[in-house]
């Protein structure tokens, strides 16, 4: 179970209606101290690019595999990582009522998708477990859409499922969104993204 954007529990059925009538869905949450200290402290052998789809085990199993190609340490940290993400994976899914899904799993030391733009997905669910998280424009009538308060950003840890094109209504529109700009800074993000397989999309 998730917090949504009031600090109230939200289960999937509940997070299910906001997504009905909004762009975005928020679900708060903190990181224990000692899962961030860790995520801050280590380091890996390669920079990580984990693309996987399917089921279930399917997906828990790339997971596992790609963290350990990684060299993601301590053993720990790892294992912690593949259950929160397969948490999030399950709560998409149910959220959204989809099937198969694919999950990406990053490491991010520039501005990556530094425009902002929205996703050819129903909805995308993202989450960053080190560095900023990723920005989003506040629905404002009649303002600018790109002045600097129209700008927000999901904090460390904080869960968000994105309204794609594909589910965009004239109440609920597509979500523009990006990157935060990190480009020579020295930060590299660790960034988790998952929505369906095309196969799946409706």
């Amino acid at each position: 179970m998730l917090r949504d954007e009031a600090a109230a529990p939200v289960s999937r059925r509940a997070a299910r209606n906001l997504l009905q009538s909004r762009s975005i869905g928020l679900f708060p949450r903190e990181l224990e101290p000692g899962i961030v200290a860790a995520l801050d402290a280590t380091t890996l052998a390669s920079p990580l690019r984990l693309r996987v789809t399917g089921e279930t085990e399917t997906i828990r199993r790339g997971l596992a595999q790609g963290l350990a190609d990684a060299g993601l340490k301590p053993a720990w940290l790892a294992d912690w990582l593949v259950d929160d993400v397969m948490r999030l994976a399950n709560f998409y899914r149910e959220a959204t009522r989809t099937g198969e899904i694919r999950v990406r799993l990053e490491t991010i030391a520039d501005d990556a998708c530094r425009l902002f733009h929205v996703d050819f997905v129903r909805f995308r669910l993202v989450t960053t477990y080190r560095g900023p998280g990723t920005q989003w424009l506040a629905p404002r009538p009649g303002a600018d859409p790109l002045a600097e308060e129209a700008v927000r950003r999901l904090e460390r840890g904080w869960v968000a499922i994105l309204r794609g094109e594909k589910a965009a209504t004239a109440e609920a529109p597509a979500l523009p969104h990006r990157s935060p700009p990190i480009a020579g800074t020295g930060v590299e993000r660790l960034f988790l993204a998952i929505d369906e397989t095309p196969s799946h999309a409706s």
